[in-house]
Parts: structure tokens; C-alpha cells; sequence
């Protein structure tokens, strides 16, 4: 008896879409990344590290991989993760933590700025208003130290030329530029990326903190030559910091199965 041949009829019906579920996410990173990064954050808190701020203490090597949170998580999942660390860094170790609010808002911003400095167009909105705030801070602050407080316009733009270099980086297309050497399988161009970004994103912040703490208060004009010398170096520690550490980071996770967060950069 020759046995029948095999049905070639396939099922029917209607396709049925299949959807994983996966763990909680902060703006599409994994809460757990979120958790990781805001520890490394809150260690690093522990390691002083800066003083121009003269805002009474020294402040923590941790403002090196603020940027980072940023770039490994996205805009918005590395602000909680930077300002989560920076708030643990406040309570567990008061020597680096300055004047409190500055810290945990320098924190969020720095991973903010970060996060836009891409070579994708995405997040077109944040970016125009960050830089609508950047500039705002930069008339405030100009109008508060010269116009107001009568310091020398060229002492203050020497206090503050790295910053202002970063500032005008930030604002023109090289921010993407910057964003694409990151986001490179080169890993020395990541190097390279992390480093001038981190100086972008850092600098962007310590204006901002910078500001902040003039408005509370009001250093005179021999703090801001002093401020000409030291904020080169302390600026440049940082990137290097942002640079070896991130580049360690991105490597060991481009070779590893991990879920990449929706909005990371690299």
C-alpha cells in the first residue's frame, strides 16, 4: 500500500503579530542601565576632584562621566541616571558636594547636553532650547559680572574662554561631527569623540553651575584671573576622564548581546 502523500495545505487564518515584552524603561533605556550608571556616579562622587566653583569644598571626578550617562542612555535616561548618582553622591559624600541644587542640576544638564550631540537629526526640539537657554545664561552671566559688578569684560571672557570655545562648538553642525566620531566602529575616533564631547557637554554644564553659584555669590575679580589658569586643566582632566572611561565602557559593550537603549549614541 503506497502511503498518501504529505499535505502541502498550510494553516489559515489571520497572522497573529508578536510582541516581547520587555522590563521597565526610562525613555526607552532599561531602568536596570539606569540603576548601573547612577551607581558609578555615586562612587565616583566619593573622589574630589574640582575647585573653580569656589563654592566652599572641592567637587567630584564624577563631572567627568556625567556626558557619558548621556551618550550610553540617551538625553533623558542620563539625566536621572547622572542626577540620581549626584543626589546618592550628596548624602554619602557631603565633601564633594558643594552647593547641593547646583550639583544634582549640573549633573542632569551635563547628561542632557550629551545626549543632543549627535550626528542624527533627532530630538530637534531640545536641541533649539537648549541652546536658547545656553545663550540666555551666557547674557546673564556677562551682564551680572561686568555690567553689574563692574568685572573687567576681558578678565571675565579669560575666566571663561573654554567654555565659551564649547559653547560656540555646541551651537554650530560640528556638534554632529562630534556626535559621528562617537557613534564610529573606530574605536580611536570614539576616543577621540568622547573627548571633544565631553568637553562640549562639561563645559556647557560648568557654565551653567558657574553662573549659578556667582548669583549666590559674587567672587570678586581676582577669583576670575585665578579662574583663567586652573579651568584649562580641570577641563581638560575631565575629558580625559570621559575619554579612557567611556571608550573602556563602549568597547566592552559593542561586544556584548545587550539591548541598546532606544536613544544611546554610540
Amino acid at each position: 500500500m503506497t502511503p498518501a502523500p504529505p499535505s502541502t495545505d498550510l494553516p489559515t487564518g489571520h497572522p497573529r503579530a508578536i510582541v516581547f515584552h520587555g522590563s521597565a524603561s526610562i525613555a526607552g533605556a532599561p531602568v536596570a542601565y539606569v540603576i548601573v550608571l547612577a551607581a558609578v556616579v555615586a562612587v565616583l562622587s566619593f573622589i574630589p576632584f574640582s575647585v573653580a566653583l569656589s563654592a566652599g569644598s572641592s567637587f567630584p571626578m564624577a563631572q567627568g562621566v556625567y556626558s557619558l550617562t548621556g551618550w550610553l542612555l540617551g538625553p533623558w535616561a542620563g539625566v536621572a541616571a547622572s542626577g540620581v548618582g549626584a543626589l546618592i553622591g550628596i548624602f554619602l559624600a557631603p565633601h564633594t558636594a558643594g552647593i547641593p541644587w547646583v550639583t544634582v542640576g549640573g549633573a542632569a544638564s551635563g547628561a542632557l547636553f550629551a545626549g543632543v550631540i549627535t550626528s542624527r537629526r533627532t530630538h530637534r526640539w531640545l536641541t533649539t532650547v537648549l541652546i536658547g537657554v545656553v545663550v540666555l545664561e551666557v547674557f546673564l552671566f556677562y551682564h551680572h559680572a561686568v555690567v553689574r559688578n563692574g568685572v573687567r569684560p576681558g578678565v571675565f571672557v579669560a575666566a571663561y574662554l573654554t567654555h565659551l570655545i564649547a559653547i560656540v562648538g555646541f551651537i554650530l553642525p560640528s556638534r554632529r561631527w562630534v556626535g559621528g566620531l562617537i557613534a564610529s566602529p573606530d574605536l580611536r575616533r570614539v576616543a577621540l569623540g568622547l573627548f571633544l564631547g565631553t568637553w562640549m557637554a562639561a563645559s556647557l554644564m560648568m557654565f551653567g553651575e558657574s553662573l549659578a553659584g556667582y548669583l549666590v555669590l559674587n567672587w570678586p575679580d581676582e577669583l576670575f584671573l585665578f579662574f583663567a589658569g586652573i579651568i584649562p586643566v580641570e577641563q581638560a582632566a575631565r575629558c580625559g576622564i570621559g575619554a579612557v572611561v567611556g571608550t573602556g565602557v563602549i568597547a566592552g559593550l559593542r561586544s556584548m548581546s545587550l539591548v541598546k537603549p532606544r536613544d544611546a549614541r554610540y
